[in-house]
């Protein structure tokens, strides 16, 4: 469960969130590059950035931060016990597009269905990772995902 916060797995959620920032400034770069309608010969693609070095410290400090915001762990308490509340977790779970990928030591991980999807989440870092015990379920995983899992798992058991 914890795995998912240990330094390895940081470091490439680093490396990834430095690639996936590059290459969504280089992709709008080219953008503005090939669409502005004047390319006289001042005008090149590398012009377009005034201060590479500046930018390069953007991209490794957006990288170094955005894996500590954007990946949480966050504890959701239930009414009834694990194994009578997992059939309903499971749907849930079907509903927000996601597939059971495994569980081992009492941990289930989830990954999204769709392929084009999990490629955008920061190159396949879908992963919800679901540790249960009686009483207690602890998700952890992307925060915006996670926020949403846990509000559907805390109406489910205002519901019962």
């Amino acid at each position: 469960m914890y795995s998912m916060f240990l330094p390895p797995r940081y470091i490439i959620r680093v490396l990834k969130s430095i690639l996936f920032i590059t290459a969504f400034v280089a992709l709008m770069l080219c953008f503005i590059y090939f669409l502005s309608e004047k390319r006289d010969g001042d005008v090149t693609f590398m012009s377009l950035i005034a201060y590479p070095a500046q930018l390069a410290g953007f991209f490794i400090l957006f990288g170094i931060v955005y894996p500590l915001v954007s990946f949480v762990k966050k504890d959701v308490m239930l009414v009834r016990t694990f194994s009578e509340e997992r059939i309903n977790i499971l749907n849930i779970f079907d509903s927000m597009g996601y597939e059971l990928a495994g569980e081992k030591d009492g941990i289930l991980t989830f990954r999204l269905k769709s392929r084009v999807t999990r490629f955008m989440r920061l190159f396949y870092e879908d992963a919800i990772e679901v540790g249960y015990s009686e009483g207690k379920v602890s998700l952890s995983g992307l925060r915006r995902d996670i926020y949403r899992l846990t509000r559907y798992i805390e109406y489910l058991n205002r519901n019962l």
